[in-house]
């Protein structure tokens, strides 16, 4: 009886982690640096005036991500709950192979979805932008740019 008491504790502690770690991930991503006020202080770091984003490619970009990151959002909490029930089933003593197959099914569905809104939305952030500024951001890894990248497709 200890025994199973001390690995149900344990199975909670490590969900709760899990879930924990994946809730500060996403945070740090997406939220630690951009917000949808960002101003051209922030977009424009450290760029050439050349390449340097408008105040209307600015607003526009902001308001692309805001509304990615609104569709994504409610998607990532039920990935993340899918998740956790998925390591949750498969740490269980009475294996069920078909509701883990079923699991990870629901996953990757939820992972596709997100990957969709990223592609669309950085699709329509690169039509914003300029020949130069596009080569410029590609080509002279570019923090902005990267981060933005990093947040879309973690």
């Amino acid at each position: 009886m200890k025994t199973r008491n001390f690995k149900l504790t344990f199975l909670l502690g490590v969900l709760v982690l899990f879930s924990a770690s994946q809730a500060m991930a996403q945070h740090y991503c997406c939220n630690s640096k951009w917000s949808a006020t960002a101003d051209a202080l922030w977009w424009n770091y450290n760029t050439p005036a050349e390449y340097a984003l408008t105040t209307e490619q600015i607003s526009e970009t902001n308001q692309l991500r805001k509304n990615s990151n609104e569709k994504i959002l409610p998607i990532e909490n039920e990935l993340r709950s899918l998740r956790m029930e998925y390591q949750a089933a498969n740490s269980s003593p009475d294996l069920d192979v078909k509701k883990l197959k079923s699991l990870r099914s629901s996953i990757r569905d939820k992972e596709e979805k997100i990957e969709d809104i990223n592609l669309e939305t950085k699709a329509q952030i690169k039509k914003l932008l300029t020949k130069e500024q596009l080569t410029y951001f590609n080509n002279n890894q570019y923090t902005w740019w990267d981060m933005a990248d990093n947040c879309w497709y973690s």
